[in-house]
């Protein structure tokens, strides 16, 4: 009994570790654009709070659609720091927008980008180009955060 006691106080002590790790990776991230306090942030989907934060601190949000993909990444050029979230699992930094891939389910040049994509409560960082990080055109929620 003792021993299974043991391994469950480990094993949750593992779990908080590693949901604190997320927010310092997230944190590290997005500093000097949004400014994460850990006591706000839901831990188990803390893109869902930065979604939220990020609308209320941006210069300008937009949806991401097809559509309006060309014009949304042209004028994302004017800006310091665009940041792309798709849904509560994804979230993506464009890092050189010279430096872009053309798509043909977007119909643009998508350019590079850095960012995280969370599975199974896991965060993986990818450095790839847009089309590879937020997928195809489709129902998902995909948002734009432009910041001076």
């Amino acid at each position: 009994m003792k021993k299974s006691i043991l391994i469950l106080f480990v094993f949750v002590g593992f779990a908080l570790s590693a949901q604190n790790t997320k927010v310092e990776v997230l944190k590290e991230f997005l500093k000097g654009t949004i400014q994460l306090d850990e006591g706000n942030i839901d831990l188990e989907q803390p893109i869902f709070t930065i979604n939220e934060l990020a609308a209320s601190k941006a210069d300008k949000v937009a949806d991401l659609t097809k559509e309006n993909v060309t014009e949304v990444l042209a004028e994302a050029k004017n800006y310091s720091t665009c940041i792309i979230t798709v849904g509560v699992h994804t979230i993506v930094k464009v890092t050189d927008f010279e430096d872009c891939s053309p798509s043909g389910a977007w119909g643009a040049c998508m350019p590079m980008g850095k960012g995280y994509i969370q599975k199974a409560g896991v965060l993986s960082e990818v450095n790839d180009y847009l089309k590879n990080i937020i997928g195809r055109p489709g129902s998902q929620e995909r948002k734009v955060f432009l910041f001076k």
